[in-house]
């Protein structure tokens, strides 16, 4: 029986969570601000797919 559609959104927001810690180690070692306003921005980018992904009703 395949997953309900909000296991996959629930498991795409961990995923997306993981990737946002992860960012948040590297920004943290980043040397250049370059690099970390890159970094920022993806995290940002990431924070509004999650907001998105929050308003997802079953």
């Amino acid at each position: 029986m395949p997953g309900k559609a909000q296991d996959y959104v629930n498991q795409g927001m961990n995923t997306v969570q993981t990737a946002m810690n992860s960012l948040q180690q590297a920004m943290s070692s980043a040397e250049k601000q370059q690099n970390k306003q890159v970094i920022q921005n993806a995290i940002s980018d990431l924070n509004n797919a999650c907001s998105c992904l929050s308003e997802y009703q079953d």
